[in-house]
């Protein structure tokens, strides 16, 4: 078939060429020439790899071949397609003279910084110049898009999910470099906190009655990331503990933050307190939940005459000299300062630890309690670090006092331990009696009379002695003093010490230990200067570490040690090891 079309086309272009030849001033070789032209137009079209796939006899269809070859045309179209998704950019698109460019923009936890380096108007390179708040493993999942940058010859491609942060910061730093444009980009912390500038929708204050009916109470409120969920109990027409049920579209980082907010709602009987700084959303969430539980207990007083007679029962078990029973403190008024007790806590079935307690006194009152133990492994987890027994202190200080306050159920060992430290350090702030005072005064009055006796007894010779022996014993004591240091403290040398600590993360583990170390100056028996502060981890933990130096060193300093200072909220496991680190300086230093 193939054959006849062709003998075909032959013919027609002979004939053609027959009928030009005839033509005036045309020679007889155009026939050969327009055959010629034939001859390479059916040859380039021709494909011998078809003809031979496919074997196609003289009697087969050619619609049948056409089919196959318009099907095999489709499929290599589509290979090619899909091998050119991504789109190589034009050389000299960027329309930028020759050089390299630095550039910034926000990233994850602060600036990113590049250089872009351009030649004959085409990216070459991009290089990372710092980018000290971003945390390694999404950071080298967001430089991807360099990549696709420098493949296309635009900042106009798309980040890397799960890096979204660090993605947008490399581009808006591109950008930035070639452009000059300023990125408006938000980092993490500033995204999270609820816009701190204000933008947070506040609470607003409400009326409470500070009494609710006893019962556990269930509420949720709207936090950043969703729904917030707690679980409220109210005990003795007050409320005796604030649980988090569940807060899972919440970063853990901020909302641990927010979580301090809860023992200020116990200590306080209300929930009109101020949200955490930096987690504003996450501690208005809740906030709201716990207004939505306390809704569901009816306002009022509820009658415990038959829970207090239970209370007399407990509280008369509890005087019992066991070191796990809440051995009570006298109730005489309290000296103001801070005093430091401790205890141990003992069971059959966990490992003895102890645990200790500072108590500040402030106009007679417990005004702050702080609590560590040694406890480790399952005794941490499992007892020690519970919100219920974290919010035992804040209990203490609004009873003034352990008695009152009942023991964590599942953590009774651990509750008595903290009610017998917390014991142990108001001993030591327990004011002198008043029959002290009389035996002073009477001593005082028997000396003086006993003195006015003697005079008149005395001989002048006596006195004379007498006056001589206290002329030398003034002497040699001046002498004394004078060897002495004037600027030395009496129980601590004078020096700069170079402390490090370990920084433990608290039982949600949301970081691994490290270290902090710093530099801390002693003079006269006080902590006068506390500086280069470096901490050993990544920048996140840093960022922690920072908030502290801001919140503690010049309290610290002010005080004189960081016996009565507060922790800083949010950042509670680096402001216990700053409070280590001056402990440790102190031990270095004593004399």
């Amino acid at each position: 078939m193939m054959r006849e079309k062709w003998k075909k086309y032959v013919e027609k272009f002979k004939s053609l060429g027959d009928k030009v030849s005839g033509v005036k001033g045309i020679t007889a070789v155009i026939p050969a020439v327009c055959l010629a032209v034939l001859m390479v137009t059916v040859l380039t079209g021709y494909k011998t790899p078809q003809a031979k796939k496919y074997e196609a006899s003289e009697t087969e269809d050619i619609s049948q071949i056409k089919e196959a070859l318009a099907k095999e045309s489709t499929a290599a179209m589509a290979e090619t397609t899909k091998k050119n998704t991504t789109k190589k950019g034009k050389k000299g698109a960027i329309d930028v003279k020759d050089g390299t460019y630095k550039g910034s923009a926000n990233g994850y936890g602060g600036k990113v910084t590049v250089n872009v380096t351009v030649s004959k108007k085409t990216m070459t390179a991009i290089d990372i110049v710092s980018a000290p708040g971003e945390t390694d493993s999404f950071f080298n999942r967001a430089k991807g898009v360099i990549d696709e940058m420098l493949t296309a010859q635009s900042t106009d491609v798309d980040v890397v999910s799960g890096a979204t942060y660090s993605s947008n910061g490399i581009i808006g730093a591109v950008k930035n470099a070639l452009f000059g444009t300023e990125s408006n980009n938000a980092t993490a912390a500033a995204a999270n906190a609820g816009n701190a500038a204000g933008s947070a929708p506040s609470v607003s204050k409400v009326s409470e009655s500070g009494t609710w009916k006893d019962g556990t109470y269930t509420g949720s409120g709207k936090g950043f990331g969703g729904t917030i969920s707690v679980k409220v109990t109210v005990k003795d027409g007050k409320i005796s503990a604030i649980d988090v049920t569940s807060a899972s579209g919440e970063t853990a980082s901020y909302f641990s933050k927010a979580k301090g907010i809860i023992p200020k709602m116990i200590s306080g009987q209300t929930t009109n307190v101020d949200a955490a700084s930096g987690a504003t959303y996450s501690s208005n969430g809740i906030i709201t939940a716990v207004r939505n539980a306390l809704s569901k207990a009816e306002t009022g007083k509820s009658s415990t005459k038959k829970k207090k007679k239970k209370n007399k029962k407990n509280k008369k078990k509890n005087s019992s000299s066991d070191n796990n029973n809440n051995n009570k403190a006298p109730a005489e008024g309290y000296e103001d300062g801070t005093y430091t007790g401790s205890a141990a806590c003992s069971g059959e079935q966990f490992k003895e630890y102890s645990v200790t307690a500072n108590v500040t006194i402030k106009n007679g009152k417990i005004s702050a309690v702080e609590v560590s133990s040694t406890a480790k492994g399952t005794n941490l987890k499992q007892f020690m670090s519970r919100d219920e027994i974290k919010n035992l202190p804040s209990l203490i200080v609004s009873k003034n006092g352990t008695s009152g306050v009942d023991a964590v159920s599942g953590a009774t060992y651990s509750s008595h331990a903290i009610f017998n430290a917390v014991n142990d350090a108001l001993s030591k702030a327990k004011k002198n009696s008043s029959s002290t005072e009389k035996k002073e005064e009477t001593t005082t009055e028997k000396k003086e009379e006993t003195t006015t006796e003697k005079k008149e007894e005395t001989t002048t010779e006596k006195k004379e002695e007498t006056t001589t022996e206290k002329k030398e014993e003034t002497t040699t004591e001046k002498k004394e003093e004078t060897t002495e240091n004037p600027d030395e403290g009496k129980n601590y040398k004078n020096g700069t010490y170079k402390v490090s600590v370990t920084c433990e993360p608290d039982e949600d583990e949301d970081f691994d230990s490290y270290t902090i170390s710093m530099d801390i100056t002693i003079k006269k028996d006080k902590i006068t200067e506390i500086s280069n502060i470096t901490a050993n981890t990544n920048s996140t933990n840093k960022a922690y570490t920072n908030d502290t130096k801001k919140g503690m060193v010049s309290k610290i300093i002010a005080n004189g040690n960081a016996d009565s200072v507060n922790t800083v909220a949010g950042a509670t496991c680096s402001s216990k090891a700053i409070k280590d680190a001056c402990q440790k300086a102190f031990n270095a230093a004593k004399k």
